[in-house]
C-alpha cells in the first residue's frame, strides 16, 4: 500500500490545524483506518469483478433461454411444414417409389447443395437428369415451397443450438476460471494481511511510545538525583565551612584569653580596663555559643 508523501506528513504529525504532535492514539486510529481503506477497496475490487463475472454468466444464460424459446417455437413452425408437405403428397396421389417424388427428391438435394453448400455433390447422373426433367409440376412446386420453408427454421434451430452449445461451454470455462483464481478469497486474505499488518504497526506505535515515555522519566529521575547530590554537595561544603569557624573561633577565643591573661597580669589600666575585658570575653562566649547551634542544625540536618 503506497501512501503519498503529503498523507504521510500528515500522518505524521501535521495536523489540519497546523504542526501538532498527535498523540499514539491517535497515530494507531489514523493508521488503522488508512488500511482498512486499502483492505476494503482491495475487496470491492474483487467482489466487483466478481459481480461482473456472475452478470456475464446471467446474461449467457439468459441469452441461451431465449434461443431455446424460439427454437421450440420454430420447432413447431417446422412440425406444422412437415404435416403440410405430407398433406400436400397425399391429395397428389403421390407415391414414394413414383419418378415423380424420386425427382423431388434430388431437387431437394441440389437446393441444400445450391444454399449451404452441402459437401455431397450431385453425381453425373444426377446432373444429367436435372437435366432431363424439364419443369417442376405442381406438386414438386409447393413441396419446395414447404421445403424452404422449413429450411428456414431448420437452419435457425441449428444455429440456436451451436449458438447455446458454445454458451454453455463459456459459462462452464467461466466457473472452471474463477474456481481456479480464487479471485475473491485472495481478496480476502489480502485484506486479512494488510489489518494484521495495521496491528502489528499500531502495536509497534506502542512500543514505541512507551519507550519514549520510560527514557522522558529515566532522564527525570536522573536530574532530580543530580539536584539532590548537589544539594548534599553544598551541606557538606556548608559543615566544612561551619567546622572551619568553629575551629578559628576557638583559636581566637585561646588567643583572647592569653591576652586576658597576660592584661590581668599587667594591669596598667585599672578596673576600667577589667571591665572592658570583661565584656569583650562575653561577647566572645555569646559568639562561640550561637556558633555552636548552628552547628547542632547543621548535623540535625544533615542526619535527616
Amino acid at each position: 500500500m503506497k501512501i503519498s508523501q503529503q498523507n504521510k506528513s500528515f500522518f505524521m504529525g501535521d495536523s489540519l490545524f497546523g504542526k501538532k504532535e498527535m498523540d499514539v492514539r491517535e497515530k494507531i486510529a489514523m493508521k488503522k483506518a488508512l488500511y482498512l481503506k486499502e483492505g476494503t477497496r482491495i475487496v470491492t475490487g474483487a467482489y466487483g469483478a466478481e459481480k461482473k463475472i456472475d452478470k456475464n454468466i446471467e446474461d449467457i444464460q439468459d441469452r441461451t433461454r431465449r434461443l431455446q424459446a424460439e427454437s421450440d417455437e420454430a420447432n413447431e413452425y417446422l412440425q406444422e411444414i412437415n404435416q403440410r408437405m405430407a398433406d400436400v403428397k397425399a391429395s397428389y396421389n403421390i407415391e414414394d417409389d413414383s419418378q415423380e417424388e424420386q425427382d423431388l427428391a434430388l431437387l431437394k438435394k441440389n437446393y441444400d447443395i445450391t444454399t449451404h453448400g452441402s459437401t455431397t455433390l450431385l453425381t453425373d447422373e444426377e446432373k444429367k437428369r436435372l437435366k432431363e426433367m424439364g419443369e417442376m409440376t405442381e406438386y414438386q412446386k409447393q413441396s419446395m415451397e414447404l421445403y424452404a420453408q422449413a429450411d428456414h427454421w431448420k437452419t435457425l434451430i441449428s444455429d440456436n443450438q451451436e449458438e447455446m452449445a458454445l454458451g454453455g461451454r463459456s459459462v462452464r470455462q467461466i466457473k472452471v476460471d474463477r474456481l481456479r483464481s480464487h479471485a475473491l478469497i485472495d481478496a480476502q486474505k489480502a485484506r486479512d494481511e494488510i489489518m494484521e499488518a495495521a496491528s502489528k504497526e499500531a502495536m509497534g506505535l506502542l512500543v514505541e511510545d512507551a519507550k519514549q515515555n520510560i527514557e522522558e522519566k529515566a532522564e527525570e529521575i536522573q536530574e532530580a538525583a543530580e539536584k539532590r547530590e548537589e544539594k548534599e554537595e553544598e551541606k557538606e561544603e556548608r559543615i566544612e565551612a561551619a567546622k572551619e569557624d568553629r575551629e578559628a573561633a576557638e583559636e581566637a577565643t585561646e588567643a583572647i584569653k592569653e591576652n586576658i591573661k597576660e592584661l590581668t597580669e599587667n594591669v596598667v589600666e585599672g578596673e576600667d580596663l577589667v571591665r572592658e575585658i570583661d565584656v569583650e570575653i562575653k561577647k566572645i562566649l555569646e559568639e562561640e555559643k550561637l556558633l555552636l547551634e548552628d552547628l547542632k542544625g547543621l548535623n540535625v540536618n544533615k542526619t535527616v
